[in-house]
């Protein structure tokens, strides 16, 4: 009954994390962002570098982008503009450069400025440097020569540039980072770097350690340089958001940068992009080309040397803009003059709306603070269509005129604007410290227009518009928890702090429900705020009503502070405001921030398999099938070891993958169960997939090799029959040969290779097996029960081997997919992060390959497989993140087994050497264990006994007898 609904529990996690996978890649936002367009053709123009460079970068160029008849000019060598590098990432292409340079040079023909701007690019053979580490290292140096050239190409330029400007997508922007940690490029030579959506903080996966290697030594040459020789560097990183499904936002915001933000925050942007769409996204091009612009020094027409300056530009182009499109307009008088002779009107309710179709004169709306009062505390102001970037101020109304007491001048509060949606406005004010100073009205400015302008004007008390909860547990968030039966009567804002929202997993989902008929396009909005990073984060609705989805993308580090969330709604409705889990949603979020894990799990599902095969082979003589011993796996197995090794190596201070996920805020205590049972599922799909190649494919794989042979051999199917069979009997001739390939090309190809063979060898043992059945249907043949045993324990046992083989090559199959593309280039692999791997399996695999395994009469099976359960456990502590290292355990366990078949001592004293086709030496005999009673121990009998009970045939009473589950020689 246990094992049922241990299998029922981890059907149903799996097909949730199904479904999470489906929601995390599929279910995504529509792209709503506007192509950018080339007004005249684009082109690339080549730039010669030195024949060194191209020597030791041969399939790396460098490019300017031109368009029409500017792109004369630069074929000619005029470069006069501002230096811009574009550095593509992970498979990207030099092309991509097009939409900012496009934008760029238009805008700088349209304002008819000074300066322009000069696109760079670097073609770097669209290689895979998010999967391949060690590309890397050569993109940073081609990247920083290339620094170097771009800038001496200014050399009789009018105004020389004294920097280049970085702009890098994916990779390329820690490639742009990478560039300081050589010797060749100052930090004065690149002092602003753009990211989009790179993954600052580490790799998405780590394939390969010198990807790891990489992150590390960028990221602390970077801590460690800060506040030092880069002290004067601007890091922009700007992320995706949900429609990027291969960059969290978690990975983009780092606190290195100096501004660190998503496209749905960008004002006039407001949108979420996929991972290529934020290149050519034209709502946030814009953003970043004004931003560009308004960073050039007027005076020098160069980039300003101040850090400040260019912070503050970036920081208002991609989260502050109120009105203008340049940065000088964000700086506000003190003080507004104003006129008296316009139309005066004191507003005396609390809640307002200034609905006008056309304004005729200047219009002010005057509010009164009314000090010490219990309802005036604060006051939201939310204007649409209000052009006008002076428009809220606070007063002293101690002139009269015309009977009414009015105001000359007014404290400018217009630098509290905040931008939404369209063309609507919001300011937040507090009347208690405005009145404490003197004033005694706020007023609003109205210029005359004859376009309709509304004004909603809320006064309310401190807790007036806000609400504390705690949110619901687990199992009760997925029912509706009211939080606001009805919103107050004309409210323009209501706040809801959410405790107990911190952790990365949670998903919840707000409701806000109209109380009455009513409806508007723009609002309501909602936007979340997370103190711990001090920024906020424009929420999407999710679906068809008025709802919205709550989740952390930045982790809560050492920090107890609460997640809050502003509804910016509209004043001609009420709503009620509802809270309910998302249980989709949950598992959406464990698989955007746990998927990479799968794969460790996996390896250790068939660890474990092996060591269960293991332990019932020295008990029982006989290795059961694949599916029969996964089955039989639990968490507890695993679990409890790797929990209390974690908490004893922090306190040795040693860093496994447990320990990195709760510095990084990503811990969830009941994780290794989850994803160890609903992983379960998968790994068992993938034995039933295997098993359907080796029945279906299998023939048709070794017809193949035989016709690939045959044709080498002159033609001869015979010959190659021979051969095959030979290689069989010799592994270690296919070993050696397969040594060699590993060397001479790739260590994943001959891994693959080797697979491959593995693969008709099982298949040829399945034969063999089938055989043995048959000839045990003829009667006088030496056919037996026996030998059916020996051949069917052969395929369970290799079957699992070969599996383990093939979870090798598919984790180093990206080393294999970049030697291909080097290959295609008559290039070779320099550095394979899978060779040592490859060459230790290798050699494994020649003693694995022997014909007669797994030797059932050896001593310490029980040992070994326990050792194998220990390295399923080390899989999963060391290898959930740092994926590259499972490969090293799986070869760890594989060569114990390898030894432990070799030279483990033989478990009885017989030293017949009786050895033939029918019965083998290395195999106990079976004849107490007819075929039926192994097929039924397959199928849930305790393989765990020393004894099995089979009842004697001659006796009349049906008495059991006894007999060794165990037989020696």
């Amino acid at each position: 009954m246990g094992d049922q609904v241990k299998l029922v529990l981890a059907g149903v996690l799996s097909a949730l994390l199904t479904c999470g996978m489906y929601e995390q890649v599929f279910n995504i936002e529509p792209n709503k962002c506007d192509m950018t367009y080339m007004y005249q053709l684009p082109q690339y123009i080549p730039i010669k570098l030195p024949s060194h460079v191209v020597e030791r970068f041969p399939y790396y160029s460098l490019y300017a982008y031109g368009e029409g008849r500017y792109s004369e000019s630069l074929k000619k060598g005029l470069y006069t503009g501002i230096p811009v590098l574009f550095i593509p990432g992970n498979s990207g292409s030099h092309k991509q450069v097009r939409s900012l340079a496009s934008v760029a040079f238009r805008k700088a023909l349209d304002d008819e400025t000074d300066f322009h701007f000069n696109f760079f690019t670097v073609d770097i053979n669209e290689e895979l440097g998010a999967f391949y580490g060690p590309v890397l290292e050569k993109q940073t140096e081609f990247v920083a020569i290339v620094v170097n050239r771009i800038l001496e190409l200014y050399t009789n330029a009018t105004v020389i540039p004294k920097s280049v400007i970085l702009v890098g997508h994916s990779m390329g922007g820690m490639v742009a980072r990478a560039v300081y940690t050589l010797d060749t490029v100052a930090a004065s030579k690149v002092s602003l770097i753009i990211t989009l959506a790179t993954p600052h903080t580490r790799p998405v996966l780590v394939l390969d350690q010198y990807l790891e290697q990489f992150y590390e030594k960028v990221n602390t040459y970077w801590i460690m340089e800060r506040s030092l020789d880069l002290k004067d560097v601007v890091l922009v990183s700007i992320g995706g958001a949900r429609n990027d499904v291969q960059v969290p936002t978690s990975h983009t915001i780092t606190p290195l940068a100096d501004v660190a933000t998503t496209t749905t925050n960008v004002p006039s942007c407001w949108m979420t992009t996929d991972h290529q769409a934020i290149v050519w996204c034209r709502q946030l091009v814009l953003a970043i080309v004004r931003a560009l612009f308004d960073c050039v020094d007027p005076n020098t027409l160069r980039l300003t040397t101040s850090r400040k300056l260019i912070t503050d530009v970036f920081e208002y182009h991609l989260s502050k803009r109120i009105t203008g499109k340049r940065y000088k307009s964000s700086f506000y008088s003190p003080t507004i003059e104003l006129n008296k002779e316009g139309d005066w009107n004191e507003i005396v309710k609390r809640q307002h709306t200034h609905i006008a179709q056309t304004t005729p004169s200047r219009t002010y709306l005057m509010i009164p603070l009314n000090p010490g009062h219990q309802l005036y505390h604060e006051a939201a102001i939310v204007a649409t269509n209000l052009d006008n970037k002076h428009w809220v101020a606070a007063c002293n109304a101690n002139y009269v005129h015309k009977g009414n007491r009015i105001c000359l001048t007014g404290e400018n509060l217009s630098n509290y604007t905040k931008k939404l949606k369209g063309k609507m406005k919001t300011v937040e004010l507090d009347l208690e410290s405005l009145g404490a100073t003197g004033h005694t009205h706020i007023i609003v400015s109205i210029p005359a227009t004859d376009e309709r302008v509304e004004i909603a004007i809320d006064v309310h008390s401190k807790t007036g518009r806000q609400r504390t909860i705690d949110v619901p547990a687990f199992f009760r968030s997925f029912i509706q928890t009211l939080i606001v039966d009805t919103t107050p009567q004309k409210a323009l804002s209501y706040n809801v702090t959410l405790r107990g929202l911190e952790d990365m997993w949670q998903s919840f989902k707000l409701i806000l429900r109209p109380r009455s008929a009513c409806a508007t396009e723009n609002v309501p909005m909602a936007k979340m705020y997370l103190p711990w990073v001090q920024k906020e984060f424009y929420l999407q609705n999710s679906g068809p009503g008025v709802s919205y989805i709550a989740e952390i993308d930045i982790p809560r580090l050492d920090d107890n502070s609460s997640s809050s969330i502003q509804f910016i709604l509209n004043p001609a409705c009420t709503y009620s405001i509802l809270i309910q889990g998302s249980f989709v949603g949950v598992f959406r979020r464990l698989v955007w921030l746990y998927g990479s894990q799968i794969p460790s799990y996996c390896a250790a599902h068939l660890l474990l398999t092996l060591a269960k095969q293991l332990r019932t082979i020295g008990i029982d003589g006989y290795c059961p099938s694949f599916f029969s011993s996964m089955l039989t796996l639990s968490p507890l197995a695993i679990v409890p070891f790797i929990k209390i090794s974690s908490i004893i190596l922090k306190n040795f201070d040693v860093s496994d993958d447990i320990i990195i996920m709760n510095n990084n805020g990503e811990e969830l205590a009941i994780l290794p169960i989850l994803l160890f049972l609903g992983t379960l599922p998968l790994s068992l799909a993938t034995g039933a997939a295997t098993w359907g190649l080796v029945l279906l494919s299998g023939n048709a794989a070794h017809t193949f090799v035989l016709k690939v042979l045959g044709h080498s051999l002159g033609g001869r199917d015979v010959i190659a029959d021979l051969a095959v069979s030979g290689l069989s009997r010799v592994p270690i001739v296919v070993g050696v040969a397969l040594i060699s390939l590993a060397y001479s090309s790739c260590g994943t190809l001959a891994l693959l290779l080797a697979g491959i063979f593995y693969f008709i060898k099982v298949f040829k043992l399945y034969e063999d097996y089938i055989e043995r059945i048959l000839l045990g249907l003829i009667p006088g043949t030496s056919g037996g029960e026996s030998s059916t045993d020996r051949a069917l324990s052969r395929v369970h046992f290799n079957m699992t081997i070969m599996m383990l083989v093939f979870v090798v090559v598919i984790l180093n199959m990206p080393t294999l997919i970049i030697w291909s593309r080097l290959v295609s280039n008559n290039l070779p692999l320099t550095e394979d992060p899978t060779l040592s791997v490859t060459v230790t399996l290798l050699v494994t695999l020649c003693f694995l390959w022997q014909k007669k395994l797994p030797k059932t009469d050896r001593k310490y099976y029980k040992v070994v497989s326990w050792v194998i359960h220990f390295m399923a456990c080390i899989t999963l502590l060391f290898g959930s993140i740092h994926i590259y290292r499972v490969p090293y355990f799986v070869t760890g366990a594989l060569v114990l087994l390898a030894v432990h078949q070799t030279l483990a001592p033989r478990a009885s004293n017989d030293d017949s050497d009786d050895e033939d086709d029918e019965q083998d030496h290395d195999t106990p005999s079976r004849s107490s264990h007819p075929f039926m009673a192994e097929i039924g121990r397959e199928n849930g009998s305790n393989t765990e006994g020393i004894h099995s009970e089979v009842t004697t045939p001659g006796s009349d009473t049906g008495t059991s007898q006894s007999t060794a589950g165990s037989a020696s020689e």
